[in-house]
């Protein structure tokens, strides 16, 4: 069974097209959103903006770190906007040109803009909907999941917002394709978490480019602004597959042997070491760890939805993207990403999800 939607392109209107859903423009209650079986593909895409603040207004952040709601939503609206752009993939102006380097990142607003020549076609899985789902799958797992007690609220803030953009600007292509392709980001950041770390330039970039957008204004303090923007950093970076590994290294020297196990295996770069037996709220370095494993663990928790439709309708999106990325590769004359080629039938799919299931 082939996964192919009616007609040559999809638009923002249309993300209702694998299940073929009427979206919503109610704001669901806090009550229906602190919900495993909670499905932000069920809404329009406005909608989703008031259900992000109400996961901050949960925790009475806003008041806490006096926030200005309006200016929070105009930023969180730049940001469902900054989604709105065409798939790397689908660019004509890299249509067999080895030799072109960027990406749609250095594309103009106006190119990024819907239209009628049948060119643009907006990412199915990396866009403003995933962007939601990621910070919904955080907030679950401090407010259902019992984590907020180990965290200070700079920290909860910091995790649903970090989850909100750390896909900002994506592609629909992955970091191996930026590097084979020897892309400017790729260049600017030296094939190293190239993706994440564009998400959070352009993320915290936005509040420095306009005013009316900059929350981070709020943390006048200079330490707590570094530690808000140092903390959505790191826990971003850990959103790369190349990371998991070594997230998962540490999460079991933590559990299996204790925080001083995982002391000894982390980076010394996010904080000093420390003899300790027990989680230390007071510890940075252990919150940190909450938060890094946080976003990797919400960055990929489709498969884990309530309903196996949802976790179905995710599973097509995403592997729409790895055919994309392959069929260019291959007219690019690149190394084909093997996984990602044949993604043609609902068996081949599954066999893919299986070994993710495996690997992840």
């Amino acid at each position: 069974m082939s996964f192919r939607r009616r007609g040559s392109r999809r638009s923002l209107d249309d993300f209702g097209w694998l299940r073929q859903l009427d979206l919503r423009s109610d704001v669901p209650s806090i009550e229906e959103i602190r919900d495993w079986s909670f499905d932000t593909l069920q809404f329009e895409e406005d909608i989703l903006v008031e259900v992000f603040i109400s996961m901050l207004e949960f925790y009475d952040l806003l008041k806490e770190f006096n926030l200005d709601r309006e200016t929070l939503k105009r930023y969180v609206f730049a940001v469902m906007h900054k989604h709105r752009k065409d798939c790397y993939y689908q660019r004509t102006d890299i249509e067999g040109e080895v030799s072109v380097i960027g990406t749609t990142a250095n594309a103009s607003e106006e190119d990024c803009k819907s239209s009628d020549n049948g060119h643009h076609v907006f990412c199915e899985y990396h866009n403003w909907y995933h962007a939601v789902s990621c910070a919904h799958a955080c907030f679950l797992f401090l407010t259902l999941g019992g984590a907020d007690q180990f965290l200070e609220s700079k920290d909860i803030f910091c995790i649903i917002v970090g989850a909100l953009i750390h896909d900002l600007d994506h592609p629909g292509t992955n970091n191996d394709f930026e590097v084979k392709r020897n892309t400017a980001l790729a260049q600017k950041y030296h094939n190293d978490s190239v993706l994440e770390r564009h998400s959070i330039s352009e993320g915290l970039n936005l509040c420095a480019r306009n005013p009316e957008l900059d929350w981070l204004k709020s943390f006048d303090n200079v330490e707590d602004r570094k530690y808000v923007e140092n903390y959505i950093t790191e826990a971003i970076l850990a959103t790369d597959p190349a990371r998991h590994a070594t997230i998962v290294k540490e999460a079991l020297a933590f559990v299996e042997e204790g925080p001083k196990a995982y002391d000894s295996v982390t980076s010394e770069s996010l904080s000093e070491s420390v003899e300790l037996t027990q989680f230390d709220r007071a510890n940075l370095k252990h919150r940190l760890f909450i938060g890094r494993l946080f976003l990797h663990s919400a960055d990929i928790s489709n498969p884990l939805h309530a309903s196996f439709d949802v976790a179905r309708d995710w599973a097509v999106r995403v592997t729409t993207e790895f055919s994309r990325q392959a069929s260019k590769e291959k007219e690019l004359s690149l190394e084909v990403t093997s996984y990602m080629d044949g993604l043609d039938s609902e068996y081949n799919i599954a066999k893919v999800q299986i070994s993710f299931f495996a690997f992840m």
